[in-house]
């Protein structure tokens, strides 16, 4: 069997490490199957190499992890698969699947769709020899052509019972080589990401009700001796420089992070890292234990420099005067910070667009993300926007184009012209022009710089 992460055109430094989480549970709980991980993000061209795996392999199941930008992609993976071999049996998860099961299930060659978390899933439809009836969590066509929907299998309780992922079927070199999350504290690190948490109690409208429905909205957290078990093992395995915590949420439990950094202090791992942060979380004093444990970076989720955009539209209960606050004391004990932004909201104006970039050129961030705001399906944005959408799902792509028709104030060429100034005027501002160019010069500078255009 084989497990697919459909990655062919933005390839970045971090595994998929929600694929690995699946084949870690089948080697552990299915003796005798043998899973591999298709993942050719890296390749020249990885669409042809994906499919050529694919009808090669001629796989008795193939599963597809998908997100929205990757449906096209997971498309022709599944009829790939049905012509090299008309039994294989196709399942599909991750978060479109699980937002849109149905219609997922209405895709040529899809078999099962496969609901929420699916380690125990997956491994149950193993044991079955590939019967999803009465599997809690699936979707597939009764023997009447109806649809099947099986009970959704509550989440995890305890996330310390789930084996680690099995980083082991990756390529690691390739990611370890391509990694840039910590560039801007030394270029060319080795390092990887890890998980922490799954769940999140926000009501962010570009990622609720989805991120719930997968993982749930109360955020469950592992066991911080663990955490730091996990983390050693990869370092002496990998050898690694730094890591980051890739949680969106990493921090909302302030006594149980310094539990984990007083694992990592008292265990001398002696590795940097980063991690996600909410402004309105992140204390002075919290920022300095993390920083006494090896944080040297933290990735702020700003998403807009707009108050109204920030509460109107994203419901993301910060704001600008929050961001300030935490961007000071990031700075005040010198730690490195990224920000995340987003253009073209639904009502957002240009001035407010502008609001968002003086923001991130004028203040002190080392580093910026600018995505295009896209609402993805099952999300509250979507729900609120749809009747403006104009390209169908295959197209969304929140990194290069806006799928909305901007009838009003900014066309959608406009938005993506916006967003490349945007990147033009934080990279070549004077306070960063240098880093920026000592950052291409360094060893494999270049080819991550490649990387990252392609998202520009």
């Amino acid at each position: 069997m084989a497990l697919v992460f459909p990655e062919t055109i933005y390839a970045a430094g971090q595994p998929p490490l929600g694929v690995g989480y699946l084949a870690a549970s089948i080697l552990r709980e299915c003796p005798g199957v043998e899973p591999v991980i298709l993942d050719r993000s890296f390749e020249r061209n990885p669409r042809q190499a994906l499919l050529r795996d694919v009808r090669e392999g001629r796989y008795d199941l193939l599963g597809i992890s998908l997100v929205t930008p990757h449906l096209g992609m997971m498309k022709e993976l599944a009829l790939a698969a049905k012509q090299a071999r008309p039994d294989t049996l196709v399942v599909v998860g991750g978060p479109h699947a699980t937002m849109l099961p149905e219609e997922t299930l209405a895709i040529p060659g899809v078999d099962i769709v496969c609901e929420g978390e699916g380690e125990r899933t997956l491994v149950e439809l193993l044991h079955a020899g590939g019967n999803p009836r009465g599997i809690a969590g699936m979707v597939y066509r009764g023997e009447d052509q109806s649809i099947v929907r099986e009970p959704r299998r509550k989440e995890y309780e305890d996330l310390d019972l789930l084996p680690l992922p099995a980083r082991q079927l990756y390529d690691m070199e390739d990611y370890l080589t391509h990694w840039y999350s910590m560039d801007t504290v030394r270029p060319g690190m080795r390092g990887t990401s890890v998980l922490a948490t799954r769940g999140c109690p926000y009501s962010c409208t570009f990622c609720q009700p989805t991120i719930s429905t997968m993982f749930g909205n109360k955020l469950r957290k592992r066991d911080p001796v663990k955490i730091v078990d996990e983390i050693e093992e990869i370092r002496d395995r990998f050898r690694l420089e730094a890591f980051m915590f890739e949680d969106s949420t990493f921090i909302l439990d302030h006594a149980w992070v310094r539990r984990i950094c007083r694992e990592l202090i008292d265990r001398k791992i002696g590795l940097i890292w980063c991690c996600n942060v909410r402004v309105d979380l992140a204390s002075y004093e919290l920022l300095r234990d993390m920083k006494e444990a090896g944080l040297r970076k933290v990735n702020m989720g700003v998403e807009s420099g707009s108050n109204r955009i920030l509460c109107d539209v994203y419901d993301k209960g910060t704001t600008t005067e929050m961001v300030r606050k935490c961007l000071a004391d990031c700075k005040q004990l010198g730690l490195k910070v990224q920000g995340y932004f987003m253009l073209g909201a639904p009502s957002e104006t240009r001035r407010e667009m502008q609001e968002t970039i003086r923001l991130a050129a004028d203040e002190p961030f080392d580093d910026a993300v600018f995505d295009i705001a896209t609402p993805f399906p099952g999300t509250k944005l979507y729900q609120m926007s749809s009747q403006n959408i104009v390209l169908p799902f295959e197209e969304f792509d929140c990194f290069q184009r806006t799928v909305y028709n901007h009838a009003g104030e900014l066309s959608p060429q406009e938005v993506a012209d916006l967003k490349r100034r945007a990147y033009w005027l934080f990279y070549l501002h004077p306070r960063r022009f240098l880093h920026t160019i000592s950052n291409i010069l360094a060893p494999k500078g270049w080819g991550r710089l490649l990387l990252k255009v392609r998202r520009v």
